[in-house]
């Protein structure tokens, strides 16, 4: 075997090993541009820390529950390539329950309730608006 051969084999054997290996590393994880990974992962945390009580399935729970859960659903839905956008994990993750089909939604501080994906079409907005205003702030002289 010359070099050349042997650096062929090394290719396609470290190709293969890839090939292999990325269903395991975060291949899905790879399709999801970091500036919306960046959005999503804001989003999870205003959940985790907001105040409200988050109501799914008529059960109440606080914001790290919920938070738990919608990362558990926003990677099922990651796994299986159907999140590219913030706006993906908002009707995926954050919508409503998929065993009854009902909305997910919030009990505010002042007793209100309203939609999470309306929260979380909120938080998502002013969110981007602010990333927007930083991007003006740093490409202005």
């Amino acid at each position: 075997m010359n070099s050349r051969s042997i650096n062929h084999y090394h290719c396609m054997a470290l190709l293969a090993l890839v090939c292999l290996l990325s269903p395991l590393t975060g291949g899905a994880e790879q399709m999801l541009v970091p500036a919306e990974r960046g959005a999503i992962d804001f989003l999870l945390q205003q959940v985790e820390h907001s105040d409200a009580v988050f109501i799914r399935n008529g059960k109440d729970h606080d914001g790290t529950e919920a938070a738990r859960h919608m990362q558990r659903k926003f990677q099922h839905y990651l796994d299986k390539g159907k999140v590219h956008s913030a706006e993906d994990f908002v009707r995926l993750a954050g919508t409503g329950s998929l065993i009854s089909g009902r909305p997910y939604r919030m009990r505010l501080t002042d007793g209100r309730e309203i939609e999470t994906a309306t929260w979380l079409h909120d938080a998502l907005a002013a969110y981007r608006a602010e990333q927007n205003r930083q991007r003006a702030a740093q490409a202005s002289p």
